[in-house]
């Protein structure tokens, strides 16, 4: 097998897996950060934003929206970790071995569950801005079927991978 860990495409997707991993551990210290600070800090801080009429309970509910956030981002943190692991592996010149094909099943399930539960989450944006009386803009909200596609690709590239390992295990046994 050749190296290709100068290969231009690999050392660009991982600079940009890299800057993604930092994005979304940068913003999920914050998110996290903010579920404590909302539950003690909630009513001061709905002074602070003309909704001082919010009822005890939207605190909660504002913490709930922030750990549902914070799952959400700990999902996409796990899929780009994942994503790094292949293509680091693709640069060793072995990117057909069993973990790979678990590493993509995992992301497949993974953007399956982000998908399915960031509508609950807009939901529940939305119902706390309602209680705020904040007119909360648009949410596009609904099936992503573009998520769709890429949750059937990764399960299919798993099959690939893994395919592709038993193939090499099977040539590698004849030798």
């Amino acid at each position: 097998m050749t190296n290709a860990l100068n290969d231009p495409l690999l050392i660009a997707a991982k600079g940009v897996i890299y800057f993604m991993l930092g994005i979304l551990a940068f913003a999920g210290f914050f998110v996290v950060l903010g579920i404590p600070a909302t539950l003690i800090f909630g009513a001061d801080l709905g002074a602070d934003i003309n909704a001082a009429e919010l009822p005890q309970h939207a605190y909660w509910l504002i913490a709930l929206l922030l750990a549902g956030v914070a799952g959400l981002l700990a999902l996409g943190f796990r899929f780009f970790l994942d994503m790094l692991r292949i293509v680091k592996s693709v640069g060793e010149g072995d990117p057909f071995i069993p973990q790979n094909a678990a590493r993509l099943t995992a992301m497949a399930w993974i953007a399956l569950a982000i998908n399915v539960l960031t509508l609950p989450v807009a939901g529940l944006g939305l119902y706390i801005a309602k209680l705020a009386k904040e007119a909360p803009g648009t949410v596009d909200g609904g099936i992503d079927f573009g998520g769709i596609i890429l949750v059937l690709t990764l399960f299919i590239l798993a099959r690939v991978f893994k395919h592709g390992a038993a193939m090499r295990e099977d040539l590698e046994g004849t030798v």
